[in-house]
């Protein structure tokens, strides 16, 4: 049997996760988030994976064991002190986002559940984190957003793109898809209630856009998502 747990972050963590995959192994949906994930696995590996737009079925073979720390959206430019958009949609070996001994340092340190020493020191730039989690709550436009921050949209997509690797749309998109699978795992009313709620023009939209970002029918990924 598989199994998968969390514990929330702090700063620029978003959440702490560990996963084991059972004797069958598994197929692993993603879907997009806006994070970026450190991920180790027990035999040593490391990867990192950019934020994305697109769903990944991630084979799992059987017994893997792997434990992983997700980086909040705003927090991937200054963390990795790279321009974010470079790693939107990529998965590398860590080693190819830090610099050799950090990069050891850090899968030590996300296995044994530290902090590791090349995220201690970073912060984002606070403009991003309002504009994330304006965009993220819903309820207000991409050019309501940069008119509060008195930039104009264009400035605000490049920030968004150095240190999320997301343009703000996307940002909302993503934003809205989450808070439909949240509300469909924490309540039980109708797929026309859920997408009114999450702020789809309608239960049409809502279907498009959930194939889309995971790639199944919005049924079929909350029957999968129930274990049904």
């Amino acid at each position: 049997m598989s199994t998968y747990r969390a514990r929330p972050g702090s700063g620029v963590v978003r959440c702490w996760w560990e996963q084991r995959a059972g004797a069958d192994g598994r197929v692993q949906r993603v879907v997009p988030d806006g994070c970026s994930d450190l991920v180790v696995f027990d035999d040593g590996e490391a990867i990192f994976v950019g934020p994305a737009l697109d769903v990944a079925l991630v084979p799992l073979p059987p017994g893997a064991h792997l434990r992983g720390l997700r980086l909040r959206t705003e927090a991937l430019g200054p963390v990795l002190r790279l321009p974010a958009h470079e790693l939107a949609g990529a998965t590398v070996p860590v080693s190819e986002v830090l610099p050799e001994r950090l990069a050891r340092l850090a899968v030590e340190q996300v296995w044994e559940g530290v902090l590791p020493e090349p995220l201690r020191k970073s912060s984002a730039d606070p403009r991003v984190t309002h504009a994330v989690r304006r965009l993220w709550s819903g309820g207000t436009t991409v050019a309501a957003v940069a008119d509060e921050l008195g930039v104009a949209d264009r400035h605000l997509r490049r920030l968004f793109l150095d240190h999320t690797g997301m343009t703000p749309k996307a940002v909302h998109r993503v934003g809205r898809f989450q808070r439909f699978l949240h509300a469909a795992d924490t309540t039980r009313v109708s797929l026309a209630d859920l997408a009114a709620d999450a702020g789809f023009a309608d239960q049409a939209h809502l279907a498009r856009e959930v194939r889309a970002l995971a790639g199944l029918p919005p049924r079929d990924l909350l029957r999968e998502r129930r274990g049904d």
